[in-house]
């Protein structure tokens, strides 16, 4: 168990840990392009005994991680719309109703030249989510949603591809 007691705060010292979606659950290839559409991230499921017993979640924070990305559009791309999000709800809730924000893309970033291939990358959001996230037993899904929420994520050219795409958890907590 990793823990992290750097911060205190009023209760005492604030722990961390991250659980990360299964194996079996990491996405191998997800492709994004100029035209909205739903794209599901790997779900991530969170065991009864993942927390100490006592725990109190303070803040829990989506992590997106990916091995590489390619452009195949022949011309240079990147995130091409702002405020574009990718959401969680509890696997129990339905997308449009249940679920929040959980990382907003930066209009410009990920960033391809044409025809070009780039190392993967990890991004950990600063949205607070424990909102829906509250550390219980449970699964929780992803999705860049455009049929309920009209906030997919798009890329300038045809096509950007994402490789071994992986979601997480890092959950802050007090005891």
């Amino acid at each position: 168990m990793a823990y992290n007691s750097e911060t205190a705060i009023a209760s005492g010292p604030r722990y961390w840990r991250d659980k990360w979606c299964a194996k079996d659950a990491i996405v191998a290839s997800l492709e994004f392009t100029n035209v909205a559409a739903d794209k599901d991230f790997p779900n991530v499921v969170v065991p009864a005994s993942f927390l100490p017993s006592g725990a109190t979640v303070v803040e829990v924070n989506m992590i997106l991680k990916w091995r590489k990305m390619m452009e195949d559009s022949t011309a240079e791309n990147y995130i091409n719309a702002a405020s574009k999000a990718i959401r969680v709800k509890i696997s129990t809730g339905a997308w449009g109703t249940d679920d929040i924000v959980a990382m907003t893309m930066k209009n410009g970033s990920w960033i391809v030249a044409a025809s070009g291939t780039e190392g993967g990358d990890v991004l950990i959001s600063t949205t607070d989510i424990k909102a829906v996230v509250t550390g219980a037993a449970a699964t929780y899904n992803f999705e860049s949603n455009e049929t309920n929420r009209s906030g997919a994520i798009v890329v300038k050219g045809d096509g950007m591809t994402l490789y071994d795409v992986e979601t997480g958890l890092r959950i802050f907590y007090t005891l």
